[in-house]
């Protein structure tokens, strides 16, 4: 495996860490991977190490190409968007290098890095973004995506902090509803997987049902799985993210291997 680091902002405070697996002979397959971008979460104050590499090693061992992003944070919306859909633009112009598919990419975001995936997924072809970049549009549309207990909506049960952030101490109404991702979903919007769990006391659950709802009216693939228990930030659910046994979920750990399906399918894999 090689690991390449490059910067996606002029100040170089955000930058993407690419996880290149070792072609192997004879597996036709590996000549151009499918891949997946990740976008760790945390409350848009700071990037969780927690869901960075050791989510990516998941993706690597399936057959996938890995790239986490770590993204700006504390800063106002767009900011952390335009890195994100320049990160997409990067990647598929270097998709000969890294040896991906540039029709294979999927978008993966936990809390409110998963409201970052969700925002590329939805808004991946709004003026602002497209006018920044001066790109296509489908440069910078994923392909699929894979939503962690994300936050989702400034309207039902919002995630404050991260909202706040983007949108400074005392939102208006209608910016909360414009950056609310159940209000950006159409029929453009693509393949959704997304996981919670129930009594998650950080992220509501409720995030994770109004996202299922408009991709279901908009007629957009959707899964949704929703855990009994297990607490906000669980990640991989298992000792590759710490010692601290209180994330350690086996049941859980299932939203893996089922993502990994979800994708293989969308994607074609």
């Amino acid at each position: 495996m090689t690991v390449k680091t490059f910067s996606i902002n002029a100040e170089k405070t955000a930058f993407v860490k690419a996880y290149l697996p070792d072609s192997i002979m004879d597996y036709e397959f590996t000549e151009k991977r499918p891949s997946v971008v990740i976008f760790p979460g945390g409350g848009y104050n700071h990037v969780s190490e927690r869901e960075s590499e050791p989510v990516a090693f998941q993706y690597l061992a399936a057959g996938y190409t890995a790239f986490v992003v770590t993204y700006s944070v504390n800063a106002r919306f767009p900011a952390a968007l335009i890195d994100a859909a320049y990160t997409f633009s990067k990647i598929r112009e270097r998709a000969e290098e890294f040896k991906i598919d540039p029709n294979k990419i999927a978008v993966l975001g936990f809390s409110a890095g998963g409201h970052l995936a969700g925002c590329l997924a939805t808004m991946w072809n709004d003026n602002l973004v497209v006018k920044t970049l001066g790109c296509s549009p489908d440069d910078l549309r994923p392909n699929a995506a894979v939503l962690c207990y994300p936050v989702i909506s400034g309207v039902t049960a919002p995630h404050e902090e991260s909202f706040r952030i983007l949108l400074g101490d005392e939102p208006d109404r209608s910016d909360l509803s414009r950056l609310s991702l159940e209000n950006r979903v159409t029929p453009k919007t693509p393949p959704v997987f997304i996981w919670c769990t129930a009594n998650d006391d950080s992220v509501s659950a409720h995030n994770s049902l109004v996202m299922a709802k408009a991709c279901i009216s908009n007629k957009i693939p959707v899964e949704l799985h929703m855990f009994d228990e297990g607490p906000h930030g669980i990640s991989t659910c298992d000792k590759s993210i710490g010692n601290d046994k209180n994330f350690w979920r086996p049941n859980v750990r299932r939203w893996i291997p089922l993502s990994v399906e979800f994708l293989n399918k969308y994607l074609n894999v």
